[in-house]
């Protein structure tokens, strides 16, 4: 009869607080807990479910039930305010079910892009939020950007990309330059640069060289509004140090 007075009351306190009423004081509440852990109502069971990534003992942490002896005395809200600080959790839902179990529910963050930042690699999400590092060769049909503030604008590059899917595919690596334009470098060894302003227009004009002299066509310059300047290369790879002006005619690159 006592455990199952207790456990009731501990149901209705339950229930108060999940619909934001005033918790017992700490005396009283602690005098609950003792009473709820002798009915057997003491936490006895954490399901964690939807993380790939994510590490079981990180989430535990996060949920923290270090002070929390039964359902009364854990926040629901709190933890999972904590569990969506971990890198890789972009959701969490947490539900107490009495009397002794909670379910933490998880939606992690998908990988968009490869990220380095001096000798170190990171994945980051399309918002450009870190997620964890990782090898350099990790996920290689993700982009890959190279410098300190390539992540807020990489959604946008790959946006722009898109709509050139031949340069896409040819891409190696996009440079973020002065936080303000982009160098990309594609698997020829080609480069392009891009200008601060105007980049898809400028992409378009980059697709239509072709010929015979484009294959001598080692860098792209696209700096300058309404000009486009190349540096050829040389025999055996290197670039001759002459600059030309060009034209685009009717192609693809």
């Amino acid at each position: 009869m006592l455990g199952a007075g207790v456990l009731g009351a501990i149901s209705l306190l339950v229930l108060a607080g999940a619909g934001g009423a005033a918790r017992p004081s700490a005396p009283l509440l602690g005098q609950i807990e003792d009473l709820a852990e002798l009915a057997g109502a003491g936490l006895q069971q954490v399901v964690v479910t939807g993380h790939r990534f994510t590490a079981d003992g990180d989430i535990f942490d996060a949920i923290d039930l270090r002070r929390s002896r039964t359902l009364l005395s854990f926040d629901s809200g709190a933890a999972q305010d904590r569990i969506e600080q971990l890198p890789w959790i972009q959701h969490a839902a947490v539900e107490r079910i009495f009397p002794n179990r909670i379910e933490v529910r998880v939606t992690e963050r998908t990988p968009f892009a490869v990220w380095r930042l001096g000798s170190r690699t990171f994945l980051i999400d399309r918002t450009g939020r870190v997620l964890g590092p990782v090898p350099q060769s990790a996920m290689p049909n993700l982009l890959r950007i190279v410098g300190e503030a390539a992540p807020g604008e990489a959604a946008a590059l790959h946006d722009m990309l898109s709509g050139y899917p031949e340069l896409q595919r040819q891409l190696e690596t996009a440079e973020r330059v002065g936080e303000r334009r982009w160098t990309l470098h594609l698997t020829s060894g080609r480069v392009i640069l891009l200008p601060a302003i105007g980049e898809a227009r400028a992409l378009a004009q980059v697709t239509k060289l072709t010929g015979t002299d484009f294959a001598r066509i080692g860098e792209i310059d696209l700096r300058v509004p309404g000009r486009i300047l190349v540096r050829e290369w040389r025999g055996g790879g290197a670039q001759a140090d002459r600059t030309v002006e060009t034209r685009p005619t009717a192609g693809r690159i």
